[in-house]
């Protein structure tokens, strides 16, 4: 049978046909073993066939005489008392058995495969038929199989948990095109509203131009980064640009770039740590990523407070940590801050963010085969550790 054609089977009849093969097999070796022992045993037990001799003895009327004479065989060699059978080979006759045996067993094979086969996949089938019932509508269903504890309820069980994150999957992504929808919709809104006031106004000035000009400019910019933000997000493993990075040079280039903000906030700038360190990263990527924790911990902070990152070495990993004294964050909502368009509960207005900077920072440092943390506590702020391999 070629392979093809085996492939194209169906389960059921591959276990009929693995079934039919181990019990003509079984019953092939049988009918060789009987068939090569039996002459063994027959030649020493029971003995030789008829035979056809010459015996002296004497006639009625006293005359010595030679006659042939048969001499018959053991009565072992009588087979069923049927004539045709009398005084046969009985190696020929196992033969015949032996095959006539092979056949009805492995035709009772045949049978009983089928039968095992299709015992053995009822639950196979009731978990495909549950299986078929399930669509994107109702992934909250589960098979529930109460069966055995054996490799089916192994796969049923399997199949209830990948179902569950199939369903969380589809959650997060409508509630992500929702929130997308929303931050598209938000300058798009802005656009349209200030140019039907500018259409609808035939008085309207250069002056009035130049506002409107400038509210599209921050509405094509705000889209603009949302955009570049979840292309971002898009960007897959194979698609950074790893490089030797001293993380000195990019601390201080975070710093000064966000130190106009910092002088706005009246917070301090800090940096500490082992500046000598290298590690092996997209410079570029690992840039956005501090930058989003620090900036935060500039805007989510008290007047006269401060942001500090450090790094340091351990024997197999290198650590960066962002530091701040600012408003911290509550234990309900630090299970959420790394979701995509998740925003935290705080009093602070001065900062228009997207809820992407976080989600981000954490996808960047998976692309880096790394972890990030955060420890907080509310008016004391937070520490959010990453931890990158070494070089």
């Amino acid at each position: 049978m070629s392979k093809k054609k085996w492939e194209s089977m169906s389960l059921r009849q591959r276990i009929v046909w693995l079934t039919c093969g181990a019990v003509f097999g079984i019953g092939l070796l049988l009918v060789l073993f009987v068939n090569l022992i039996a002459p063994i045993f027959i030649t020493h037990e029971i003995g030789s066939p008829d035979t056809e001799i010459l015996i002296n003895t004497v006639d009625a009327s006293g005359n010595p005489i030679t006659i042939l004479a048969e001499t018959p065989g053991p009565a072992g060699y009588t087979i069923w008392h049927d004539p045709g059978f009398i005084r046969a080979d009985p190696l020929f006759v196992i033969r015949i058995l032996s095959v006539v045996g092979l056949i009805l067993i492995t035709a009772a094979g045949i049978f009983a495969a089928r039968a095992i086969a299709k015992e053995s996949l009822k639950p196979v089938a009731l978990v495909s038929d549950t299986a078929r019932q399930i669509s994107v509508h109702n992934l909250d269903q589960r098979l529930n199989y109460q069966g055995e504890s054996d490799e089916i309820k192994t796969l049923a069980d399997s199949f209830d948990r990948m179902l569950g994150r199939l369903q969380l999957n589809f959650e997060d992504q409508s509630e992500f095109i929702s929130n997308l929808a929303h931050e598209l919709r938000t300058p798009l809104t802005s656009l349209r509203m200030n140019l039907e006031v500018l259409n609808s106004n035939p008085q309207a000035k250069l002056e009035d131009y130049q506002t409107f000009s400038a509210i599209a400019g921050r509405s094509i910019t705000r889209l603009e980064h949302l955009v570049e933000d979840l292309l971002l997000l898009a960007k897959a493993e194979k698609e950074i640009d790893r490089r030797p990075v001293v993380l000195g040079v990019l601390f201080e280039d975070i710093l000064e770039e966000l130190a106009l903000i910092a002088e706005k906030e009246n917070i301090d700038l800090k940096m500490s740590g082992d500046l000598e360190l290298t590690v092996s990263a997209d410079a570029v990527l690992l840039h956005r990523a501090l930058a989003n924790l620090i900036e935060n911990g500039l805007y989510y902070n008290h007047p006269g407070g401060f942001v500090e990152v450090s790094a340091q070495k351990t024997e197999h990993q290198v650590i960066i940590e962002v530091q701040d004294s600012g408003i911290g964050i509550s234990k309900d909502q630090l299970a959420h801050i790394f979701e995509r368009f998740y925003r935290a509960e705080t009093r602070v207005i001065n900062h228009d963010g997207k809820g992407l900077g976080l989600a981000i920072t954490a996808h960047i440092v998976a692309l880096h085969n790394g972890r990030i943390e955060v420890k907080s506590e509310v008016g004391k702020g937070s520490v959010f550790t990453i931890f990158l391999g070494l070089p």
